[in-house]
């Protein structure tokens, strides 16, 4: 069963936002790159109400998911212009 899941907002917010069980620290462990963007996302991510994570209304988790599809481009640009070293 493979469970690298495509990043698009639905499952960045079931993955975020979810309810922590196994099957999520499973996905999270098979999703390295979209995990550590989110991460990253929640480092930067600040609403203009100021509310914990639990408060979130459905387009604040939108807007957050948006954001780490950013990061993942932004994090993929910057691979793709990054000189690699080969041994």
């Amino acid at each position: 069963m493979s469970v690298v899941i495509k990043p698009t907002v639905s499952n960045i917010i079931n993955l975020w936002f979810g309810a922590d069980t196994p099957i999520r620290q499973y996905k999270i462990k098979l999703n390295p790159d979209l995990w550590g963007a989110c991460q990253q996302t929640n480092q930067n991510f600040t609403l203009t109400r100021n509310q914990p994570i639990e408060q979130y209304r459905k387009s604040d988790k939108v807007a957050f998911a948006k954001a780490v599809l950013m990061e993942l481009e932004r994090n993929k640009q910057t691979l793709a212009t990054t000189p690699r070293c080969l041994n």
